[in-house]
């Protein structure tokens, strides 16, 4: 199932396991090159996001920024009356953030969220469009970075290894 609408989307989305898809306001047919990146709430991704923008407007690409449903987006206690509420929420809370740094894109955009493997769909995505790479922000460090790297779940590597197309690391940004 496929939710299309306007710029910033529907006022909640019901359905989170559903894969919903937001245009932004330009017109896809005039990009020359189609750029995906993978967002979530890590600063490391904001960045990405940022630095996506930048190149796509300077390239005249196309850029599809999705955000995958994971872990991240769940809240701790799945027996909690309110927790597909919740979801929705946080959920909500991702593609809001998205489409308000996304205004600012000099050039066409769409926004995809989706539950999965963010590897896989990432890749399924870029292969999809053509896209000439796929753009993430680098791994989180940690614990949990070196437990999903042991057991080949780490999204970075998953990409490197697999993805028939380059795939751009960004850092968070420095604090001072």
């Amino acid at each position: 199932m496929t939710d299309t609408t306007g710029p910033h989307g529907p006022a909640r989305t019901e359905d989170w396991r559903a894969l919903h898809r937001i245009d932004g306001p330009t017109d896809p047919t005039a990009a020359r090159c189609h750029l995906v990146v993978g967002y979530d709430r890590h600063p490391a991704s904001r960045s990405a996001l940022t630095y996506a923008i930048d190149l796509a407007g300077r390239l005249g690409g196309f850029l599809h920024v999705a955000h995958i449903i994971d872990t991240d987006d769940l809240p701790i206690d799945p027996d909690a009356a309110d927790w597909e509420q919740a979801v929705t929420g946080a959920v909500e809370q991702e593609r809001h953030d998205a489409c308000t740094v996304l205004e600012h894109a000099p050039g066409p955009w769409a926004y995809y969220s989706r539950l999965g493997r963010p590897a896989q769909l990432l890749a399924g995505l870029a292969d999809t469009h053509n896209a000439e790479m796929i753009i993430i922000g680098t791994s989180r460090g940690g614990l949990v970075s070196l437990l999903q790297r042991l057991l080949g779940e780490s999204v970075s590597t998953t990409l490197v290894h697999h993805a028939h197309r380059p795939v751009l690391l960004v850092p968070e940004p420095r604090t001072q």
